[in-house]
C-alpha cells in the first residue's frame, strides 16, 4: 500500500463567498511560510522513511497563484525528502484565471500530472454572486489552454449557488465536460458554513434552487455524466476510466497520507494528526523547530471499523456486507437493524458479490445514512 502526501497552500487573491477553508488574502507572510514548509518537511521525513508515496496533492487556498518556480522548489524539495514513487500522481489546485501557458509548461517541468480546476460555473451571474475572480470566458480558455497535453483535467462544478436554475446548470455541466476533462467533481453549497450565504438564502429564497430541485439535478447530473462515460465512482465524484483521483481514493480507503502546512490533516502509523489552523501560530511552531500540530491520537479498533464503514460507503465500490453486519451486532443501536433494511427496500442500498453500496439515489441521502455509524 503507498501513501500520500497532502500539501496546505493557503494563499488567495480574495476570498470567495462560499469558503470555509482556512486561506488567508495577504501574501506578506507566503516567504515565510514557503521556509515553514520546508522545515516542516524536514521534521517529517525521518518519521516516513522507508514509505513508498506515490500521490503529492497542492490544495489550498490557490496553489496555482504560487510563482512557477515556488511550485517546482517544493515539489523537488518533496522529491529529495520522501520516496516518491515513479508516476506518482502529482496534483495542483488552479482557479482559471491563473492558467496561462506558461504555467502550464512550468508545473509540468515541475511534475505535475494533474490539474484540478475550480471552475464553480459557466454563469457569469452566478460567479459574480460568490465572487469569483473570473467570469466564464476565462474558464473555457483556461480548460483550452490545459487541454490537448499530457495533463489530465479535473473540473469542479458547485450545485445550488445563488440565481442557478436548472438550465444553467446543465449549461455548466455540459461546458465543462466538452472541453476535455477528465474527472468532475460536483459539490452542493453548504450555505450552512458561510454566514454571507446563509444571510443572502433567509433574506432571498427565491435566488436558490430549492432542494427537490437540486436533488433532480443531482441524478440527473449522474445520468449525463454515465452516458458520456464517466464512472461515478464517489459521492461527489465521476471520472474517465483509469482518470479517478489516486490521491483522494486514499482518503476513503484509510490509506496513510501526510498532511504538511497549516490546518493539514493526516492519517499516518495509525494515527489521525492536524496542524494549528492560524498562520501566524504555524509559523511560530515551525520557527522553533517543531511541528504545529493541534491534534494527535491514535485511532482505537472501534474508531477504525466505524471508519472503514462511514468512508468506504462513500464509495461506489461499497464495503464488505459482513463488515457491516458484525458492526451492528456489537453496537447497541437496536432499530439500526430495522433501518438498514428498509433502506434496501427504499432502494438506497444495493448487494452484490457480499458487498453493500449505496445507489445513486442513496448518494442522496448519505449523511442521514452515514451518520448512523459514526
Amino acid at each position: 500500500m503507498s501513501a500520500g502526501i497532502y500539501v496546505h497552500l493557503p494563499y488567495c487573491a480574495s476570498r470567495c463567498g462560499y469558503c470555509a477553508f482556512v486561506v488567508s488574502t495577504d501574501p506578506t507572510s507566503k516567504k515565510d511560510y514557503l521556509e515553514a514548509l520546508s522545515g516542516e518537511i524536514a521534521l517529517v521525513a525521518p518519521e516516513a522513511r522507508g514509505e513508498l508515496f506515490d500521490t503529492v496533492y497542492l490544495g489550498g487556498g490557490t496553489p496555482s497563484l504560487l510563482d512557477p518556480g515556488d511550485i517546482h522548489r517544493l515539489l523537488d524539495r518533496v522529491r529529495s525528502s520522501f520516496s516518491v514513487a515513479g508516476g506518482a500522481e502529482v496534483t495542483i489546485e488552479a482557479n482559471p484565471e491563473d492558467v496561462t501557458t506558461g504555467k502550464r509548461d512550468a508545473w509540468r517541468a515541475a511534475g505535475v500530472t494533474r490539474v484540478s480546476v475550480g471552475v464553480q460555473s459557466f454563469s457569469d451571474r452566478e460567479l459574480s454572486a460568490v465572487g469569483r475572480r473570473h467570469d466564464a470566458a476565462r474558464a473555457a480558455e483556461a480548460l483550452g489552454i490545459l487541454a490537448g497535453t499530457e495533463l489530465s483535467i479535473s473540473g469542479d462544478l458547485i450545485l445550488g449557488l445563488p440565481e442557478q436554475t436548472a438550465d444553467s446548470f446543465r449549461t455548466s455541466l455540459e461546458s465543462l465536460v466538452r472541453r476535455g476533462v477528465e474527472h468532475v467533481s460536483v459539490y452542493l453549497l453548504e450555505w450552512d458554513k458561510s454566514k454571507a450565504i446563509e444571510e443572502d438564502r433567509r433574506r432571498a429564497p427565491e435566488r436558490y434552487l430549492d432542494d427537490d430541485a437540486q436533488a433532480a439535478l443531482w441524478l440527473e447530473t449522474g445520468e449525463t455524466l454515465a452516458a458520456l462515460g464517466f464512472e461515478h465512482y464517489e459521492i461527489s465524484n465521476w471520472a474517465r476510466p483509469g482518470r479517478r483521483s489516486r490521491h483522494n481514493v486514499k482518503y476513503w480507503l484509510r490509506e496513510p497520507t501526510l498532511g504538511l502546512g497549516v490546518s493539514a490533516h493526516e492519517f499516518f502509523g495509525g494515527r489521525r494528526r492536524a496542524n494549528a489552523s492560524g498562520i501566524a501560530t504555524y509559523l511560530e511552531r515551525l520557527a522553533a523547530g517543531q511541528r504545529a500540530i493541534a491534534l494527535d491520537r491514535a485511532v482505537a479498533a472501534e474508531e477504525e471499523a466505524s471508519e472503514r464503514i462511514v468512508l468506504g460507503l462513500r464509495l461506489s465500490s461499497g464495503v464488505d456486507r459482513g463488515e457491516v453486519e458484525t458492526w451492528m451486532a456489537a453496537h447497541g443501536d437496536p432499530y439500526l437493524p430495522g433501518d438498514w433494511k428498509a433502506w434496501g427496500e427504499a432502494g438506497w442500498i444495493a448487494e452484490s458479490n457480499g458487498r453493500v453500496a449505496l445507489t445513486e439515489r442513496g448518494f442522496l441521502v448519505s449523511n442521514e445514512i452515514l451518520c448512523r455509524f459514526a
